[in-house]
């Protein structure tokens, strides 16, 4: 076999390998993106949780965030802002003292002009549990309080302890005070790390494949030229020995 036709057999193994690992990538990262699947509406849809029980004593919040949860308390309409950067959309939030002392945010829903107070007395209320929002970019607008809702913030000024989150109301709720419902914009899913470290692995190791065919190719060459070399010394040892023969008397 010719080293042109061995080099192009290692080249194209590799190649043929390299592929066969790219698909395998795909497949893994194809994994990953089932993984990534709307698993926050899943959670969301879940049956609700007592936020009271799924909050420790010491502030610690269980997996409940982007989760229906439910507790009972009276608002605090003297500890109540308003959110937001764009003015169509400020929403309306309002403490909460539960039942057994604790303090939580809730947003009653979206600013419309004049916001009805908070209505008084116990109420059982039911609604999307969220982690605090980060910074916003934007300045908070002309009307809001804060850019966004940072209950970090509002722990400074609001009674303590104040929950790790907040609630917002779903859209019956919101309009039974009179306000439009708030978005509710539930957490990114995150995919398993495992199947996207498999895909990139097995992405490593297709360009190992083709890496490894080209030095494959180039060893067969080496390989010739010392075959060549060794032969043609072979050839000069030989006719040196012939002419000292000749030589010889």
């Amino acid at each position: 076999m010719s080293l042109k036709v061995k080099q192009a057999l290692i080249i194209l193994a590799g190649f043929v390998v390299a592929g066969i690992m790219l698909l395998l990538g795909l497949w893994q990262m194809s994994s990953y993106q089932e993984s990534t699947r709307d698993v926050s509406a899943e959670r969301a849809a879940e049956p609700a949780v007592s936020l009271p029980d799924a909050v420790a004593s010491d502030g610690v919040v269980q997996d409940i965030y982007g989760r229906h949860v439910f507790f009972t308390g009276q608002y605090l309409p003297e500890h109540e802002v308003i959110v937001g950067t764009d003015a169509a959309e400020l929403r309306v939030a309002t403490a909460m003292e539960l039942e057994d002392g604790r303090y939580l945010t809730v947003v009653r829903g979206l600013a419309d002009g004049a916001v009805p107070p908070a209505p008084e007395g116990d109420h059982d209320v039911t609604g999307i549990f969220l982690a605090p929002d980060t910074k916003a970019d934007d300045p908070a607008s002309v009307s809001a309080d804060m850019a966004s809702l940072r209950v970090q913030e509002l722990a400074q000024a609001w009674p303590a302890p104040l929950i790790a989150g907040y609630v917002t109301l779903e859209e019956a709720d919101a309009a039974a005070q009179g306000l439009s419902p708030a978005p509710v914009v539930l957490p990114e899913a995150e995919g398993s790390a495992t199947h996207r470290g498999y895909a990139l692995q097995w992405w490593v190791f297709a360009a190992g494949a083709i890496a490894f065919g080209f030095f494959g190719a180039r060893g067969f060459a080496q390989d010739e030229a010392k075959r060549l070399a060794k032969l043609a010394a072979a050839e000069e040892a030989a006719v040196e020995t012939q002419q000292d023969a000749t030589i010889a008397p």
